[in-house]
């Protein structure tokens, strides 16, 4: 009996020993590294999900944004009316009627200033300039050559600028007063024919897409920017979307068989266009997102790693098909 208790203390003595503790440890080891290599992966994943989800959901907005302007340009509400039958309200870059107007890299933009300073144009990139108009009411009477009166008082015209246009011709004027239904302007009206006086008068609207310095370098430095007249009469500066970091654009006439690069030099032939095909370069805010290097004719590395998706659109526009 002492003997069998000796031998059962001497067992419960003995210690774990050292290639034990070694084998333990470096299992260990390999285990943590699986898991962290694995926390890793899945962390890079899903910084690329969510560079690719960002990139698509800007370009996606981005294409919505301008091509609701792009429809609505030179639409006077009162027909097809031609750059030559508008009659200027100044010569500023909302004032003179040129409604579809683009700007190739090395050109500049009336609205914007290209420069580095944050808001302005970044150099070398197009530029897209859309005039048209929102909302119209319908005039009952001329009253005098400055003064109108619409069929009806409830409407959001503004002051500011309006359109006012028959079938044949339009006019731009800065709204001086409203009175109910009646709204009087500067300039005066000229009425083309007294048996088609302009019935209608409609909110103007101008704006200017570009890509701009929004001065956050660590997001990319670049967005997609708009220039826009407002109802009030007044303009402002808007950063749209950030990481839309290029704009390219091209233009369609009536009749011809593809896009050409070029806008068209005058008023009268930019009437002819009637759809324009967008694209932009995107580039996620976060950087070190991709593994490989940028190239100047990469498609899918950035600045930075960043990941980049160059998107098409083609957008018609409105009553021109």
């Amino acid at each position: 009996m002492k003997s069998a208790g000796k031998f059962a203390q001497t067992c419960r003595m003995r210690g774990v020993s050292l290639v034990e503790v070694m084998v333990t440890v470096a299992i260990g080891l390999v285990i943590t590294l699986g898991v962290v290599g694995v926390v890793g992966v899945n962390q890079q994943n899903l910084r690329i999900t969510e560079s690719l989800s960002e990139s698509q959901e800007n370009a996606r907005m981005a294409f919505e944004l301008i091509a609701r302007d792009v429809r609505q340009a030179r639409d006077t509400g009162c027909g097809p009316v031609a750059s030559t039958g508008v009659t200027d309200l100044d010569a500023t870059w909302w004032g003179n009627w040129f409604p579809i107007r683009g700007f190739a890299g090395t050109t500049a933009a009336p609205a914007v200033t290209t420069g580095t300073g944050i808001g302005q144009r970044v150099s070398s990139t197009e530029a897209l300039q859309l005039q048209g108009t929102a909302e119209a009411v319908a005039i009952s009477n001329f009253p005098a050559q400055n003064k109108v009166t619409l069929k009806t008082s409830t409407h959001s015209l503004t002051t500011g600028t309006i359109v006012i246009c028959d079938m044949d011709n339009a006019s731009l004027h800065n709204v001086t007063a409203f009175s109910g239904a009646d709204v009087t302007f500067t300039p005066n009206i000229v009425i083309s024919d007294p048996d088609n006086p302009q019935f209608q008068a409609a909110q103007y609207t101008a704006v200017t897409w570009y890509i701009g310095n929004n001065g956050r370098a660590a997001e990319g430095g670049r967005s997609l920017y708009r220039v826009r007249r407002t109802p009030a009469g007044t303009t402002v500066t808007e950063e749209i979307l950030p990481g839309v970091v290029d704009m390219s654009i091209r233009y369609h006439r009536v009749g011809q068989a593809d896009f050409d690069t070029t806008m068209p030099a005058s008023e009268v032939d930019g009437d002819v266009i009637n759809a324009i095909e967008l694209t932009l370069v995107t580039e996620s805010t976060q950087s070190s997102v991709a593994t490989d290097a940028a190239t100047a004719d990469s498609e899918l590395v950035g600045s930075d790693g960043r990941l980049r998706r160059t998107l098409t659109h083609v957008i018609a526009i409105r009553n021109t098909l």
